[in-house]
Protein backbone atom coordinates (compact mmCIF):
# COMPACT_ATOMS: atom_id res chain seq x y z
CA UNK A 1 0.00 0.00 0.00
CA UNK A 2 1.33 3.13 -0.91
CA UNK A 3 1.28 6.37 1.20
CA UNK A 4 -1.23 8.02 -0.28
CA UNK A 5 -3.31 5.17 -0.47
CA UNK A 6 -2.51 5.02 3.25
CA UNK A 7 -3.33 9.23 3.76
CA UNK A 8 -6.49 8.41 2.37
CA UNK A 9 -7.39 5.81 4.57
CA UNK A 10 -6.57 7.57 7.53
CA UNK A 11 -8.38 10.22 6.36
CA UNK A 12 -11.55 8.23 6.09
CA UNK A 13 -11.53 7.15 9.58
CA UNK A 14 -11.06 10.62 10.79
CA UNK A 15 -14.22 11.58 9.18
CA UNK A 16 -16.09 8.27 10.18
CA UNK A 17 -14.55 9.60 14.02
CA UNK A 18 -15.88 12.95 13.88
CA UNK A 19 -19.18 12.00 11.93
CA UNK A 20 -20.15 9.42 14.72
CA UNK A 21 -18.87 11.67 17.60
CA UNK A 22 -21.57 14.46 16.60
CA UNK A 23 -24.32 12.04 16.28
CA UNK A 24 -23.77 10.88 19.93
CA UNK A 25 -25.60 14.04 21.35
CA UNK A 26 -28.31 16.52 20.62
CA UNK A 27 -26.34 19.48 21.14
CA UNK A 28 -29.57 21.76 21.12
CA UNK A 29 -30.31 20.10 24.76
CA UNK A 30 -26.32 21.15 25.81
CA UNK A 31 -25.35 23.93 28.54
CA UNK A 32 -22.67 26.44 27.10
CA UNK A 33 -19.85 24.60 28.68
CA UNK A 34 -20.45 21.02 26.51
CA UNK A 35 -21.37 22.95 23.74
CA UNK A 36 -18.11 24.43 24.06
CA UNK A 37 -16.13 21.45 24.97
CA UNK A 38 -18.09 19.32 21.85
CA UNK A 39 -17.37 22.31 19.07
CA UNK A 40 -13.58 22.37 20.39
CA UNK A 41 -13.26 18.53 20.40
CA UNK A 42 -14.91 18.53 16.58
CA UNK A 43 -12.82 21.61 15.64
CA UNK A 44 -9.87 20.19 16.51
CA UNK A 45 -11.07 16.78 14.59
CA UNK A 46 -11.44 19.09 11.27
CA UNK A 47 -7.88 20.66 11.40
CA UNK A 48 -6.45 17.12 11.49
CA UNK A 49 -8.88 16.34 8.79
CA UNK A 50 -8.18 19.28 6.41
CA UNK A 51 -4.36 19.24 6.89
CA UNK A 52 -4.57 15.20 5.78
CA UNK A 53 -6.77 16.63 2.72
CA UNK A 54 -4.54 18.80 1.93
CA UNK A 55 -1.62 16.05 2.02
CA UNK A 56 -4.19 13.58 0.05
CA UNK A 57 -4.82 16.87 -2.72
CA UNK A 58 -1.44 17.41 -3.23
CA UNK A 59 -0.12 14.17 -3.40
CA UNK A 60 -2.94 12.96 -6.07
CA UNK A 61 -2.06 16.46 -8.01
CA UNK A 62 1.65 14.68 -8.52
CA UNK A 63 0.20 11.98 -10.37
CA UNK A 64 -0.09 13.65 -12.96
CA UNK A 65 -3.31 12.07 -14.36
CA UNK A 66 -5.65 13.27 -16.65
CA UNK A 67 -9.11 12.75 -14.49
CA UNK A 68 -7.92 13.83 -11.09
CA UNK A 69 -10.28 14.82 -8.77
CA UNK A 70 -10.47 18.40 -8.06
CA UNK A 71 -11.50 19.42 -4.20
CA UNK A 72 -9.47 22.62 -3.75
CA UNK A 73 -13.23 24.73 -3.81
CA UNK A 74 -14.02 22.24 -0.97
CA UNK A 75 -11.05 22.83 0.83
CA UNK A 76 -11.50 26.55 0.87
CA UNK A 77 -14.79 26.07 1.97
CA UNK A 78 -13.87 23.21 4.52
CA UNK A 79 -11.09 25.82 5.86
CA UNK A 80 -13.36 28.74 6.25
CA UNK A 81 -16.04 26.90 8.33
CA UNK A 82 -12.77 26.12 10.79
CA UNK A 83 -12.32 29.63 10.94
CA UNK A 84 -16.21 30.75 11.56
CA UNK A 85 -16.30 27.45 14.61
CA UNK A 86 -13.18 29.01 15.93
CA UNK A 87 -15.17 32.72 16.06
CA UNK A 88 -18.04 30.64 17.53
CA UNK A 89 -15.86 29.22 20.20
CA UNK A 90 -14.18 32.51 20.96
CA UNK A 91 -17.22 33.91 21.80
CA UNK A 92 -19.03 31.59 23.58
CA UNK A 93 -15.70 31.50 26.23
CA UNK A 94 -16.54 35.68 26.56
CA UNK A 95 -20.01 35.15 27.22
CA UNK A 96 -19.77 35.25 30.62
CA UNK A 97 -17.20 37.56 31.10
CA UNK A 98 -19.50 40.32 28.79
CA UNK A 99 -22.15 39.34 31.75
CA UNK A 100 -20.52 39.55 34.36
CA UNK A 101 -18.30 42.60 33.49
CA UNK A 102 -21.48 44.95 32.11
CA UNK A 103 -25.08 42.66 33.07
CA UNK A 104 -25.48 42.44 29.72
CA UNK A 105 -28.97 41.44 29.32
CA UNK A 106 -27.73 37.90 26.87
CA UNK A 107 -28.99 34.42 26.37
CA UNK A 108 -26.08 31.93 28.44
CA UNK A 109 -27.60 29.11 26.14
CA UNK A 110 -28.65 29.39 22.51
CA UNK A 111 -29.71 25.85 21.69
CA UNK A 112 -30.66 26.64 17.66
CA UNK A 113 -27.40 27.88 17.11
CA UNK A 114 -26.23 25.06 18.70
CA UNK A 115 -28.20 22.51 16.56
CA UNK A 116 -27.47 24.72 13.37
CA UNK A 117 -23.43 24.40 13.81
CA UNK A 118 -23.82 20.59 14.57
CA UNK A 119 -26.26 20.10 11.13
CA UNK A 120 -23.20 22.48 9.38
CA UNK A 121 -20.38 19.74 10.81
CA UNK A 122 -22.37 16.90 9.94
CA UNK A 123 -23.19 18.33 6.54
CA UNK A 124 -19.40 19.04 6.20
CA UNK A 125 -18.13 15.69 7.54
CA UNK A 126 -20.60 13.96 5.05
CA UNK A 127 -19.03 16.27 1.86
CA UNK A 128 -15.59 15.46 2.87
CA UNK A 129 -16.39 11.94 3.09
CA UNK A 130 -17.68 12.09 -0.76
CA UNK A 131 -14.36 14.23 -1.34
CA UNK A 132 -12.16 11.32 -0.39
CA UNK A 133 -14.14 8.89 -1.67
CA UNK A 134 -14.16 10.41 -5.09
CA UNK A 135 -10.44 9.93 -4.54
CA UNK A 136 -10.80 6.15 -3.45
CA UNK A 137 -12.29 5.45 -6.21
CA UNK A 138 -9.99 7.03 -8.20
CA UNK A 139 -7.32 5.12 -6.60
CA UNK A 140 -8.89 1.86 -7.12
CA UNK A 141 -9.65 2.43 -10.37
CA UNK A 142 -6.45 3.24 -11.77
CA UNK A 143 -5.08 -0.03 -10.20
CA UNK A 144 -7.96 -2.10 -10.96
CA UNK A 145 -7.17 -3.83 -14.50
CA UNK A 146 -9.57 -3.07 -17.34
CA UNK A 147 -11.68 -5.97 -17.14
CA UNK A 148 -12.94 -5.22 -13.83
CA UNK A 149 -13.51 -1.38 -14.37
CA UNK A 150 -17.33 -1.74 -15.37
CA UNK A 151 -18.44 -3.19 -11.64
CA UNK A 152 -15.98 -0.68 -10.22
CA UNK A 153 -17.59 2.11 -11.98
CA UNK A 154 -20.51 0.80 -11.01
CA UNK A 155 -20.32 0.85 -7.21
CA UNK A 156 -18.45 4.28 -7.63
CA UNK A 157 -21.79 5.13 -9.10
CA UNK A 158 -24.24 4.05 -6.02
CA UNK A 159 -21.62 4.99 -3.55
CA UNK A 160 -21.56 8.62 -4.60
CA UNK A 161 -25.23 8.61 -4.98
CA UNK A 162 -25.89 7.46 -1.57
CA UNK A 163 -23.50 10.08 -0.06
CA UNK A 164 -25.67 12.98 -2.09
CA UNK A 165 -28.81 11.42 -0.43
CA UNK A 166 -27.29 11.94 2.60
CA UNK A 167 -26.13 15.54 2.35
CA UNK A 168 -29.38 16.51 0.92
CA UNK A 169 -31.15 15.17 4.04
CA UNK A 170 -28.58 17.66 5.67
CA UNK A 171 -29.45 20.19 4.09
CA UNK A 172 -32.89 19.79 4.82
CA UNK A 173 -32.48 19.37 8.32
CA UNK A 174 -29.87 22.42 8.15
CA UNK A 175 -32.86 24.80 6.16
CA UNK A 176 -35.88 23.81 8.42
CA UNK A 177 -33.59 24.40 11.60
CA UNK A 178 -33.40 27.88 10.57
CA UNK A 179 -36.67 28.47 9.33
CA UNK A 180 -37.86 27.56 13.11
CA UNK A 181 -35.08 29.89 14.37
CA UNK A 182 -36.33 32.78 12.57
CA UNK A 183 -39.71 32.60 11.60
CA UNK A 184 -40.75 31.16 15.08
CA UNK A 185 -42.64 34.17 15.65
CA UNK A 186 -45.46 33.05 13.19
CA UNK A 187 -46.10 29.84 13.30
CA UNK A 188 -48.80 30.42 15.95
CA UNK A 189 -51.92 30.29 13.95
CA UNK A 190 -54.90 32.99 13.44
CA UNK A 191 -57.75 31.32 15.38
CA UNK A 192 -55.17 31.08 18.29
CA UNK A 193 -54.54 34.88 17.70
CA UNK A 194 -58.25 35.36 17.84
CA UNK A 195 -58.57 33.21 21.32
CA UNK A 196 -55.90 35.15 22.51
CA UNK A 197 -57.35 38.64 22.10
CA UNK A 198 -61.23 37.67 23.56
CA UNK A 199 -59.53 36.45 26.62
CA UNK A 200 -57.36 39.59 26.66
CA UNK A 201 -60.77 42.01 25.97
CA UNK A 202 -62.40 39.66 29.03
CA UNK A 203 -59.42 40.18 31.52
CA UNK A 204 -59.69 44.41 30.52
CA UNK A 205 -63.46 44.69 31.28
CA UNK A 206 -62.96 42.87 34.39
CA UNK A 207 -59.68 45.67 35.10
CA UNK A 208 -62.18 48.41 34.39
CA UNK A 209 -65.04 47.23 36.17
CA UNK A 210 -61.97 47.13 39.29
CA UNK A 211 -60.70 50.29 38.59
CA UNK A 212 -64.57 52.00 38.96
CA UNK A 213 -64.87 50.26 42.08
CA UNK A 214 -61.62 51.26 43.06
CA UNK A 215 -62.00 54.92 42.32
CA UNK A 216 -65.21 55.26 43.91
CA UNK A 217 -63.69 53.51 47.11
CA UNK A 218 -60.89 56.39 47.26
CA UNK A 219 -62.47 59.56 46.42
CA UNK A 220 -63.48 59.49 50.03
CA UNK A 221 -59.54 59.13 50.92
CA UNK A 222 -59.02 61.97 48.37
CA UNK A 223 -60.89 64.81 50.41
CA UNK A 224 -58.67 63.72 53.30
CA UNK A 225 -55.42 63.67 51.16
CA UNK A 226 -56.34 66.85 49.71
CA UNK A 227 -56.43 68.43 53.24
CA UNK A 228 -52.43 67.62 54.15
CA UNK A 229 -51.15 68.21 50.22
CA UNK A 230 -51.19 71.96 51.01
CA UNK A 231 -48.64 70.73 54.08
CA UNK A 232 -47.03 68.80 51.62
CA UNK A 233 -46.85 71.37 48.82
CA UNK A 234 -45.02 73.89 51.60
CA UNK A 235 -42.26 70.84 52.41
CA UNK A 236 -41.82 70.44 48.80
CA UNK A 237 -41.39 74.24 48.08
CA UNK A 238 -39.01 74.11 51.08
CA UNK A 239 -37.34 70.95 49.69
CA UNK A 240 -37.11 72.67 45.60
CA UNK A 241 -35.60 75.71 47.80
CA UNK A 242 -32.46 73.56 49.25
CA UNK A 243 -32.43 71.50 45.93
CA UNK A 244 -32.34 74.49 44.11
CA UNK A 245 -29.34 76.26 46.19
CA UNK A 246 -27.53 72.66 46.29
CA UNK A 247 -27.67 72.43 42.80
CA UNK A 248 -26.09 76.42 42.27
CA UNK A 249 -23.24 75.23 44.57
CA UNK A 250 -22.66 72.42 42.71
CA UNK A 251 -22.58 74.16 39.47
CA UNK A 252 -19.92 76.49 40.68
CA UNK A 253 -18.06 73.47 42.72
CA UNK A 254 -18.07 72.08 39.18
CA UNK A 255 -17.21 74.85 37.24
CA UNK A 256 -14.37 75.51 40.12
CA UNK A 257 -13.04 72.01 39.42
CA UNK A 258 -13.67 72.38 35.51
CA UNK A 259 -10.76 75.57 35.88
CA UNK A 260 -8.60 73.46 38.46
CA UNK A 261 -8.66 70.58 35.77
CA UNK A 262 -8.24 73.13 32.74
CA UNK A 263 -5.75 75.11 34.50
CA UNK A 264 -3.73 71.81 35.38
CA UNK A 265 -3.77 70.34 32.37
CA UNK A 266 -2.33 73.66 30.67
CA UNK A 267 0.34 73.17 33.13
CA UNK A 268 0.61 69.93 32.31
CA UNK A 269 1.02 71.16 28.64
CA UNK A 270 3.65 73.41 29.19
CA UNK A 271 5.62 71.34 31.33
CA UNK A 272 5.90 68.68 28.69
CA UNK A 273 6.80 71.36 26.12
CA UNK A 274 9.17 72.24 28.68
CA UNK A 275 10.59 69.05 29.03
CA UNK A 276 10.64 68.20 25.26
CA UNK A 277 12.42 71.49 24.40
CA UNK A 278 15.07 70.14 27.54
CA UNK A 279 15.45 67.08 26.00
CA UNK A 280 16.17 68.47 22.27
CA UNK A 281 18.15 71.01 23.76
CA UNK A 282 20.25 68.43 25.16
CA UNK A 283 20.03 66.14 22.41
CA UNK A 284 21.64 68.89 20.54
CA UNK A 285 24.15 69.85 23.06
CA UNK A 286 24.94 65.98 23.16
CA UNK A 287 25.55 66.00 19.53
CA UNK A 288 27.64 68.61 19.43
CA UNK A 289 29.49 67.00 21.99
CA UNK A 290 29.84 64.20 19.84
CA UNK A 291 30.70 65.85 17.18
CA UNK A 292 33.48 68.03 19.06
CA UNK A 293 34.97 64.82 20.96
CA UNK A 294 35.24 63.30 17.11
CA UNK A 295 37.22 66.04 16.29
CA UNK A 296 39.15 65.86 18.79
CA UNK A 297 40.15 62.23 18.75
CA UNK A 298 40.33 62.65 14.76
CA UNK A 299 42.95 65.72 15.45
CA UNK A 300 44.77 63.19 18.49
CA UNK A 301 44.66 60.65 15.89
CA UNK A 302 46.31 62.81 12.91
CA UNK A 303 48.87 64.46 15.32
CA UNK A 304 50.07 60.93 16.93
CA UNK A 305 49.91 59.14 13.58
CA UNK A 306 52.12 61.98 12.21
CA UNK A 307 54.37 61.86 14.93
CA UNK A 308 54.61 58.09 15.02
CA UNK A 309 54.77 58.12 10.88
CA UNK A 310 57.78 60.78 11.76
CA UNK A 311 59.57 58.91 14.61
CA UNK A 312 59.28 55.60 12.40
CA UNK A 313 61.21 57.59 9.65
CA UNK A 314 64.16 58.72 11.88
CA UNK A 315 64.12 55.25 13.07
CA UNK A 316 64.57 54.25 9.63
CA UNK A 317 67.05 56.85 8.78
CA UNK A 318 68.64 56.03 11.94
CA UNK A 319 68.97 52.23 11.06
CA UNK A 320 69.85 52.63 7.67
CA UNK A 321 72.80 54.70 9.41
CA UNK A 322 73.77 52.34 11.61
CA UNK A 323 74.01 49.32 8.83
CA UNK A 324 76.16 51.56 6.49
CA UNK A 325 78.40 52.74 9.63
CA UNK A 326 78.19 48.78 10.76
CA UNK A 327 79.28 48.02 6.93
CA UNK A 328 82.27 50.86 7.01
CA UNK A 329 83.39 49.35 10.04
CA UNK A 330 83.33 45.78 9.09
CA UNK A 331 84.96 46.84 6.08
CA UNK A 332 87.37 48.75 7.90
CA UNK A 333 87.76 45.83 9.82
CA UNK A 334 89.18 43.66 7.11
CA UNK A 335 91.32 46.20 5.53
CA UNK A 336 93.31 46.16 9.04
CA UNK A 337 93.11 42.96 9.23
CA UNK A 338 94.82 42.29 5.90
CA UNK A 339 97.13 45.39 7.15
CA UNK A 340 97.83 43.90 10.02
CA UNK A 341 98.51 40.77 8.30
CA UNK A 342 100.95 42.04 5.66
CA UNK A 343 102.63 43.99 8.59
CA UNK A 344 103.50 40.56 10.07
CA UNK A 345 104.80 39.16 7.04
CA UNK A 346 106.91 42.25 6.51
CA UNK A 347 107.88 42.18 9.84
CA UNK A 348 108.40 38.34 9.80
CA UNK A 349 110.68 38.47 6.36
CA UNK A 350 112.59 41.49 8.23
CA UNK A 351 113.35 38.83 10.40
CA UNK A 352 114.43 36.60 8.48
CA UNK A 353 116.53 39.28 6.31
CA UNK A 354 118.26 40.14 9.61
CA UNK A 355 118.80 36.42 11.09
CA UNK A 356 120.41 35.91 7.87
CA UNK A 357 123.06 39.24 7.71
CA UNK A 358 123.71 38.26 11.42
CA UNK A 359 124.88 34.79 10.04
CA UNK A 360 126.50 36.56 7.04
CA UNK A 361 128.51 38.60 9.78
CA UNK A 362 129.37 35.72 11.85
CA UNK A 363 130.54 33.72 9.08
CA UNK A 364 132.87 36.37 7.94
CA UNK A 365 134.77 37.38 11.01
CA UNK A 366 135.14 33.45 11.29
CA UNK A 367 136.67 33.71 7.79
CA UNK A 368 138.95 36.50 9.42
CA UNK A 369 139.93 34.72 12.34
Amino acid sequence: MSILEENVKLTIQKINSLHDSINISNWGELRREGFVFELEQSTQKMKEILDLLKQVNKETILLLEKNTPDINDFLEKFEKNIIVFESNIKMERTKRMRVELINENEMMDVPELYRTLQNKILELSLQARYEIEKINKFLIIKKTPFLQKGSTAKSLLEILQKREGEIEDIRKKNFELKRQSFFKANEVSVAEIEEELHEKDKLLDEAVKEAKKSLKTHLAQINYVQGSFLTIEKKVSLIDTIHSDFVKKTINLIKELKKERDYARKIAIEIEEDTLRIRQEQTRQIMQISEEKNDIKEKIENKYLNNIKKLRQENDDKHLALTNMQKLIESQEKEIKILKETINQKIKETDNEKTRTELFYQKEEKQKK
